[in-house]
């Protein structure tokens, strides 16, 4: 049961990581005037955050996709979706009228259904960080879906 929560998250994982950072690369004039709107990050720091975000969320994906850096992955991935669900927060709180920065279909969330999404998938992260640890180390070194549970 383990290896396959683990696997299931870190598929969907990597299903949200490239599919929003593609988004965002794809809409990169748009994501980073979107930013320019922002009050935590404004007009100074839209450009390297708009670079930024892509290029760490295909970072995590990458991590997540190699057996051998797989917790790392987790671990990354979980502070990208603690730090997402902080910043939704934020903007439910200071700054609601403002569209979301996501990406495609994502970007039809309204912020409170983002705050959710991005818990569930930051407590997903959190418990295969956990469970990982637990797994023997045969399991670690290869695709967990293809070990025997």
């Amino acid at each position: 049961m383990k290896a396959a929560f683990i696997e299931v998250t870190r598929f969907l994982l990597i299903l949200l990581f490239v599919y929003t950072a593609s988004s965002k690369i794809q809409t990169f004039h748009s994501f980073q005037i979107l930013l320019t709107k922002s009050p935590l990050i404004g007009r100074t720091f839209a450009l390297p955050v708009a670079i930024f975000i892509p290029a760490i969320e295909i970072i995590a994906t990458l991590l997540l996709v190699f057996p051998k850096t797989t917790l790392k992955g987790f671990y990354l991935s979980t502070a990208l979706m603690a730090l997402f669900t902080l910043y939704v927060s934020y903007m439910v709180l200071f700054a609601p009228k403002l569209p979301c920065l996501c990406g495609g279909v994502i970007e039809a969330m309204s912020w409170k259904q983002h705050i959710i999404f991005n818990a569930v998938f930051t407590v997903m992260s959190f418990t295969c960080c956990i469970l990982y640890k637990s797994l023997p180390t045969k399991k670690q070194t290869g695709i967990l879906a293809a070990q025997p549970v």
